[in-house]
């Protein structure tokens, strides 16, 4: 069986994306390996764990598709109250299943995300 490695997002800005990424939620950029102007950057990407994110410039941006990206997070409550306060519109959380809980937001581009805490 394959194993997925990497997730594309399609940017229209991608400095400002991959500061989201990098600054808000806490990922690492791997490329550029000296990430000190992001502003030139059409291409970054950022270790999310068990697969790479990648911001990709140009091409169609689409937002309104059935793609969320779901992001496991140890304290849901602290993650929702940490976005909020830096400016966020975040969900107000619920169980999705029995032993998992959800809040809901949209990255700086519009795509979906999934803050997720598995008990």
């Amino acid at each position: 069986m394959a194993d997925l490695y990497q997730i594309i997002l399609v940017a229209n800005n991608v400095s400002r994306l991959a500061k989201f990424y990098r600054d808000i939620l806490g990922f690492e950029i791997t490329y550029p390996e000296s990430p000190t102007d992001l502003a030139k950057e059409s291409w970054v990407t950022l270790n999310s764990g068990s697969c790479q994110l990648a911001i990709h410039g140009g091409g169609d941006v689409r937002t309104s598709g059935s793609v969320i990206l779901s992001i496991k997070v140890e304290d849901l409550e602290f993650a929702a109250f940490d976005l909020k306060e830096k400016g966020f519109e975040v969900e107000p959380i619920y169980e999705v299943a029995p032993g998992v809980k959800s809040a809901k937001l949209r990255d700086p581009e519009g795509n979906r995300l999934s803050l997720e805490q598995v008990s």
